[in-house]
């Protein structure tokens, strides 16, 4: 299948192009050239600044897709030009997120607003651009569901290549040789999802119709005090200990620990059963993940841990 992908250097986009170059699809990877790491697959690429639809019609009209996968779709405009660009005919995967529902809203908010686990049925959020002003997947849903597009809301995404960075709270320390590290109350549900998964799903999605809104997420999810456990367990620092302190007294990048008045909880049963989806046992792409993540230390990780040495003391 000619498949083009819109945003597909950087985590996601390149889990994707590997999985799906691996299967002998042809790919066509358009991006702006801001990101183009080394080792990436050997596809085609065309530098295109995806708002802009008439250049990204034309970067298309060329290569002639069968199906359109979009990873960088954050807001109307982004789809808007993308949709433009292709006919009624090429099969449309977008990449969502979780945070479409209201219970994310509940937890920038510091509410408790749904029943859990989140289903593709609950609440959406009705306040917009909680993540800022150019980031609202509500906007690209709307756009893509009606054209018959698989939508794929994930969970919080994590494995090799994350920018996000989701275990640095964690490894920043073990690598800085810490001993102790301060945590909260440690309950807070977030699910997770592998980033190999989420490439998976969107080969099963190209692989059949599926017009509708699929959560992504695994079937378990370990709160955060314990998530922080597994993650020394897999650096292999479980001599370190982590030391319940008040909330309020947290260092800012370990606040996910202490009290969250919402939790995010996601059931991802319907990508399991119309999908065919099974995502790899966690206690493997954890470890792989996190064994990554120490090889690869962010270069702007910060060895400052006054904010501990207050609060331990």
């Amino acid at each position: 299948m000619r498949i083009a992908i819109l945003g597909g250097t950087r985590f996601i986009g390149r889990a994707v192009v590997e999985r799906l170059t691996a299967e002998g699809h042809t790919l066509l990877v358009v991006h702006r050239g801001d990101h183009e790491p080394s080792g990436l697959a050997p596809v085609e690429h065309a530098h295109v600044d995806r708002h802009d639809g008439a250049a990204l019609a034309a970067a298309l009209k060329p290569f002639d897709p069968e199906a359109l996968v979009d990873i960088s779709g954050m807001n109307a405009a982004a789809a808007d030009a993308a949709l433009g660009a292709v006919g009624p005919a090429v099969k449309l995967v977008a990449i969502s997120s979780c945070d479409v529902y209201r219970a994310y809203d509940g937890v920038h908010s510091d509410r408790t607003t749904d029943d859990l686990p989140l289903t593709e049925e609950s609440p959406l959020r009705e306040r917009r651009f909680v993540d800022g002003s150019q980031y609202e997947n509500l906007e690209m849903e709307e756009r893509y569901l009606p054209r018959g597009a698989t939508v794929l809301r994930l969970g919080a995404v994590y494995g090799e290549h994350d920018y996000q960075t989701r275990f640095e709270f964690v490894l920043r320390r073990v690598r800085a040789g810490r001993k102790r590290i301060p945590v909260g109350s440690g309950q807070f549900l977030f699910s997770r999802v592998y980033v190999g998964d989420v490439a998976a799903a969107v080969s099963l999605a190209l692989a059949g119709d599926f017009p509708d809104a699929f959560n992504l997420a695994e079937p378990s999810t370990a709160p955060y005090r314990l998530f922080a456990e597994q993650i020394l367990a897999a650096a292999d620092a479980a001599d370190v200990e982590l030391v319940k302190v008040r909330d309020d007294l947290l260092p800012e990048d370990l606040s996910l620990t202490g009290t969250v008045a919402q939790h995010l909880l996601v059931d991802s049963s319907k990508a399991r059963k119309v999908l065919g989806w099974a995502p790899a046992e966690p206690a493997g792409t954890l470890q792989t993940s996190v064994r990554w993540h120490l090889a690869n230390p962010p270069a702007d990780a910060s060895d400052d841990f006054s904010a501990d040495d207050a609060v331990l003391r």
